[in-house]
């Protein structure tokens, strides 16, 4: 491995410093993939001053984790972390400033550093890369293969991209912590249980995309309009992030709102409409919905059950007789938020026994395998195919059937409901 002399004018306690340290978990790089906007600085680094190898490395107490490198790919026996007494990235911690040395063999601290020996470095140049708290997280660098005078204009350079890389990481912790809101947000308008009408049979499913880590806009409600009679929503909010999240709350409220004085689902949505395109002008993010409107009849012990639909360019709902055949039911509008006439249309659907209605997002039928996609035709199969089943038999069957059709995590949110009037007792 060679030898070292021991550094010079640092201070080896900044590094296993407990603030310090605090700010390197605070920023959550460690063991963590590539990230364009980290290796987009490298590139440049390595390009604008025409040298063959550049590193944003973060450092903790006992390792130095390349972040992002470019030329060091081909190098045997050297993985992306290093112990941190065998990394020169440490001399600019242990000195809180920048670190030049033009002839890494002459210069005492640099000396017969294994990385430089293995890498073949001969000159190096270290800027410190800060947390949001200004601690010193990381080390942009950059290295030659030959001893190098580095001259001012590479060190304005290096200060800058530095800078850069400080201001990538507290917009990457900010963006993070307004995700994670902006997901509670989202979880937290999701009722935590769907209200109880005497005789309607009701069932609800949502699971968010991939890891659930980014927020992506479906969502459902279900609630009390009056005695015997419920509000039933099911919406996909265009795009994803934080703006996702705050149409889905506008969405929530309104429909909850406009619910409380009106009956007729067209109305509702149309009020949705009305305040998406007036309350927030300046958003692009549009949504899909359906809004049901379930009453009982006087004869619902004779079992009948009266729905009113309207659909705002939203997924087809699917009825599924009692017979189990299944057809779309619903005149299918536009979307909200983009023209002033949505041009909502309800349609009443009078529920027998044994009847089930059907409402999901678009992560459903758009879920993919490869090129394939899962598709309405492979939906309606599965439904017609169940059998006698009860709302959360048929919600279940169609998240585990996309699922396995997926083979994994799903690319898209998915939101499943179904309501309808169970067989009478003995037939199921």
């Amino acid at each position: 491995m060679g030898e070292r002399e021991p550094r010079r004018g640092g201070d080896a306690g900044r590094i296993a410093d407990s603030v310090r340290l605090a700010a390197v978990r605070a920023c959550d790089l460690l063991d963590t993939g590539p990230e364009e906007s980290f290796d987009r600085l490298t590139r440049m680094a390595s390009t604008t001053l025409g040298v063959p190898l550049a590193f944003i490395t973060v450092i903790d107490d006992r390792r130095s984790f390349w972040k992002s490198q470019v030329g060091a790919d081909e190098a045997e026996g050297i993985g992306q972390q290093q112990p941190v007494t065998e990394t020169l990235g440490a001399l600019v911690v242990e000195s809180g400033a920048p670190v030049v040395v033009p002839d890494v063999a002459l210069d005492s601290r640099t000396r017969g550093d294994p990385l430089a020996l293995a890498l073949g470095i001969a000159s190096w140049v270290g800027y410190p890369v800060h947390g949001p708290d200004r601690q010193i997280v990381g080390v942009l660098s950059v290295a030659d293969v030959l001893p190098r005078a580095w001259s001012s204009r590479d060190l304005t350079v290096l200060e800058a991209l530095s800078e850069i890389a400080t201001g990538t990481i507290t917009l990457r912790g900010a963006l993070g912590r307004a995700t994670d809101l902006a997901r509670t947000l989202q979880q937290s308008l999701l009722p935590p249980t769907l209200p109880d009408l005497p005789g309607l049979d009701i069932s609800a499913r949502y699971r968010p995309a991939g890891d659930g880590a980014e927020v992506i806009g479906d969502f459902f409600d279900a609630f009390r309009t009056g005695p015997g009679a419920l509000g039933v929503v099911l919406g996909d909010v265009a795009g994803k992030g934080v703006e996702a999240a705050r149409v889905t709350a506008l969405a929530h409220y309104t429909i909850r709102a406009a619910a409380s004085h009106r009956t007729d689902p067209a109305g509702v949505l149309g009020e949705l409409n009305t305040a998406l395109l007036t309350q927030r002008p300046d958003s692009e993010r549009f949504l899909t919905a359906v809004y049901l409107s379930v009453r009982r009849f006087r004869r619902f012990r004779r079992g009948l059950l009266r729905v009113t639909i309207c659909s705002a360019g939203h997924t087809p709902v699917l009825l599924r007789g009692a017979d189990y055949a299944v057809r779309p039911v619903g005149v299918h509008g536009l979307v909200l938020g983009v023209f002033g006439d949505a041009q909502l249309v309800n349609t009443e659907v009078r529920l027998r026994r044994g009847e089930m209605l059907l409402l999901y997002t678009d992560g459903v039928t758009e879920a993919r395998r490869g090129d394939e996609q899962y598709g309405d035709e492979r939906l309606r199969g599965l439904v017609a195919a169940l059998g006698p089943a009860s709302a959360a038999d048929l919600t279940a069957a169609v998240e585990a059937d996309v699922l396995t059709f997926t083979a994994g995590p799903p690319q898209d949110d998915i939101a499943i409901l179904a309501l309808g009037l169970p067989h009478e007792p003995g037939i199921r």
